[in-house]
C-alpha cells in the first residue's frame, strides 16, 4: 500500500496574509469640505442671511404638509414675536426639526440654524441649507467662525435656532445641553425661547 504522505496535496493552498494597500486615514468633514467652502457659507450667512424666495417656497411647501401629516399644534407661538435678537433653543429628535421650527414660528422671523459641518459635504445640499439660513459648525471643538456668525446674526436682530444637545436624541430624556446658548444670550442680550418638539 502506497504511503499517502508522499502524494502531492491537491486541496486549496493554505491561507497567506495578503499584502493589501493600506487605506488613507479617514479625514473629518472639515477637511473634506475645505476651509474655503466653509468660510463661503459663513460669509453668505453673515452678509445676506436667508434667500427670501427659497425660504418662502420651502415654507409654503412644508407648513401645510406638517400641519396635516403630523397634526401639529402651535402653543406659545406669541413668545417668538419679540423685537430684537432671538434664540430658539429646542430639543432635537429628528432631522426634520429645523424645518418644523421654521414653519411653526412667525413668518416675519426667518430662522438661521447652526448645523453640523457634515451636512455641507455635498455641494448642492450645502448650498440649499445655507440659503435656508443654516451655517456649519465643527462639533467637538471651539468653532470660532460659527460663534462669530451667530453673534452677527443676533447683532442685526436676527432669529437663531440652536439645538443645545448638540445632536439628535431619539428616545428618552434630554441630553446634557452645551453652554453655547447661554453664552450667546449673555453676550448679545437675546431673548431665549425654549421649544419642545
Amino acid at each position: 500500500m502506497p504511503d499517502v504522505r508522499d502524494r502531492p496535496q491537491t486541496g486549496p493552498e493554505p491561507a497567506v496574509a495578503s499584502e493589501r494597500p493600506r487605506r488613507a486615514p479617514k479625514t473629518g468633514a472639515s477637511e473634506r469640505i475645505g476651509d474655503e467652502r466653509i468660510a463661503a457659507y459663513h460669509d453668505y450667512t453673515r452678509r445676506k442671511g436667508v434667500n427670501p424666495v427659497l425660504y418662502l417656497l420651502v415654507r409654503l411647501l412644508f407648513q401645510p404638509a406638517f400641519l396635516i401629516w403630523f397634526r401639529l399644534e402651535r402653543l406659545g407661538r406669541e413668545h417668538a414675536r419679540v423685537d430684537g435678537p432671538l434664540i430658539v433653543a429646542a430639543n432635537h429628535r429628528s432631522f426634520l426639526d429645523p424645518f418644523l421650527l421654521g414653519v411653526m414660528l412667525p413668518w416675519r422671523r426667518p430662522m438661521h440654524y447652526v448645523a453640523k459641518v457634515e451636512l455641507f459635504e455635498k455641494r448642492w445640499q450645502g448650498w440649499f441649507l445655507n440659503r435656508l439660513g443654516a451655517y456649519p459648525v465643527r462639533r467637538g471643538e471651539a468653532d470660532l467662525q460659527s460663534l462669530e456668525t451667530s453673534r452677527r446674526i443676533l447683532a442685526r436682530n436676527g432669529a437663531l435656532g440652536i439645538f443645545p444637545e448638540g445632536t439628535r436624541i431619539r428616545r428618552g430624556s434630554l441630553a446634557v445641553p452645551h453652554r453655547g446658548v447661554g453664552r450667546l444670550a449673555l453676550e448679545s442680550g437675546a431673548a431665549v425661547v425654549p421649544v419642545a418638539v
